[in-house]
């Protein structure tokens, strides 16, 4: 039993174990509120983040569609027909949409390239990868900048449209006059948590 002995302080014994019950209750109150707002914190700086991965991965795929090019492309095996877009949903790895696209900014024509580069897309253990090749004829030897630009992806649908006619595959083959392009491609890219991300982009290089 706690009696009424009074402390140095001033205050009973029982007095005194209260005020310390009640402040380790404030205590631990505070702690739950700074983790709380600590995890919420992480949280939205998370989401930022994908937001921010999401916009620079539609932004540059949209300005490489933007700034296709009818220029075709000899493949580096020399046994297909040079075409200037390929593209349909992804088997495997290989790319699954490929083109030529101007506009490679060479401010003064300094490095040794022209304004035309290859650009490929594929999707590759569950990521959105990027390659732009130095020229567009690529060599084994020729440089290839490759960048990740989206993860956790489950499948990728593409369209085409050209007047009014849609299809899932293009193929523009120079030889056998194909070489015209789609007035719009349209990508739909679905997360492996079932979330979409549905684009949509006007060609260039149209006749």
């Amino acid at each position: 039993m706690i009696g009424n002995k009074t402390t140095q302080s001033g205050f009973t014994l029982a007095e005194t174990l209260v005020a310390l019950f009640i402040l380790s209750i404030v205590s631990s109150a505070g702690a739950a509120l700074l983790i709380s707002a600590t995890s919420a914190s992480q949280l939205v700086r998370e989401r930022e983040i994908e937001a921010r991965t999401l916009d620079i991965a539609q932004a540059l795929i949209r300005q490489d569609i933007a700034a296709l090019s009818d220029r075709t492309v000899q493949p580096s095996d020399q046994f297909e027909a040079p075409s200037n877009l390929y593209g349909e949903a992804p088997r495997g790895e290989a790319p699954f949409l490929r083109f030529v696209r101007n506009g490679w900014l060479n401010p003064g024509s300094v490095e040794g390239r022209g304004t035309l580069q290859s650009v490929e897309y594929s999707l590759r253990s569950g990521a959105l990868i990027r390659e732009a090749t130095l020229r567009p004829d690529a060599t084994s030897g020729t440089p290839v900048s490759q960048r990740v630009l989206l993860k956790d992806i489950a499948r990728i649908d593409l369209g085409f449209v050209r007047g009014d006619q849609r299809s899932d595959f293009w193929l523009g083959d120079a030889i056998i006059g194909r070489s015209v392009l789609p007035d719009l491609i349209e990508i739909e890219i679905t997360f492996e948590n079932g979330t979409s991300l549905v684009l949509s982009a006007l060609t260039g290089g149209r006749t």
